[in-house]
């Protein structure tokens, strides 16, 4: 019963991982995003209180938003889009 226990929790721990990867940016990407959009994201979006209330904010006030942080959502994008693209998701 003790193996079947702790077999369920490895494997709960596991998967919570796994979810908490795919959901939070790798810390590279969030340094890069907040040097591209930090500025714009106070300025039009400092009030989202959760994930997706700053994505609703990034979307409404897009138009508002710097050069430099503009371009660094279109490189995500055509990044992720390429990777969804490639048999293994990997470049």
């Amino acid at each position: 019963m003790k193996s079947l226990l702790l077999a369920i929790s490895l494997g709960m721990a596991a998967s919570t991982a796994a979810f908490a990867q795919d959901q939070a940016p790798p810390p590279a990407d969030r340094a890069a995003f907040m040097q591209a959009c930090g500025q714009d994201m106070q300025t039009y979006c400092a009030s989202a209180q959760n994930r997706d209330d700053r994505r609703a904010c990034m979307k409404a006030n897009h138009d508002k938003f710097s050069d430099s942080c503009k371009t660094f959502m279109a490189n995500r994008q055509m990044h992720q889009h390429n990777q969804m693209q490639s048999p293994s998701g990997q470049q």
